[in-house]
């Protein structure tokens, strides 16, 4: 097998790309706790996603915990179509069946954990100087989540809602919105 000059040359791009995509990825990994916290679950919430670039979108959410260790997310479209269903077992998300990979779900997951966590578990799941706990003068609470110095979440409850609805403003721009589902608990 002879190379030309041209596929030897495209050799260190395709592999400065590959190390790229990886870099990325790692760059990109959702923040999940030193360990899972009690999290009160199951649950199910109604998400609405907000982008910068497209309409709002519904989904629902279910989380729950299936052994000790192991959690089961799944994301569901409003036909009940599943838009990502993920398993979170010993700090490592991993896919449960046969849907693709889904980066922003994972993200949603892990900003749900922070924002879930109760009060007293931040300091034993989150290392310190990590997170912050705000009361604004009108009364809603705030909840940030920092990784290398930056903002990677806020939580924000507002003063008269249940501790179940807020948001979660995400360092790229998204915006969810979270609330039970109509009829549930």
């Amino acid at each position: 097998m002879q190379l030309s000059w041209s596929s030897i040359l495209r050799l260190p791009l395709a592999l400065l790309i590959a190390a790229s995509v990886l870099l990325a990825g790692c760059a990109s990994r959702p923040i999940l706790p030193a360990h899972m916290p009690d999290l009160a679950l199951p649950r199910s919430v109604h998400v609405v996603l907000h982008g910068s670039d497209t309409p709002a979108q519904d989904s629902m959410l279910v989380a729950q915990q299936e052994a000790a260790g192991i959690w089961r997310w799944s994301l569901f479209d409003p036909l009940g179509l599943p838009l990502a269903r993920q398993i979170l077992q010993d700090g490592q998300w991993r896919n449960d069946g046969f849907l693709a990979p889904n980066a922003a779900a994972r993200t949603l997951f892990s900003a749900l954990i922070f924002a879930w966590t109760p009060d007293a578990a931040l300091t034993s799941v989150y290392p310190a100087g990590s997170w912050s706990q705000t009361v604004m003068p009108d009364g809603s609470r705030q909840r940030q989540l920092r990784h290398n110095g930056k903002i990677r979440w806020t939580i924000t409850w507002q003063d008269a809602a249940s501790a179940d609805i807020f948001t979660i403003h995400a360092a790229d721009g998204l915006l969810w919105q979270i609330s039970p589902l109509k009829g549930m608990p």
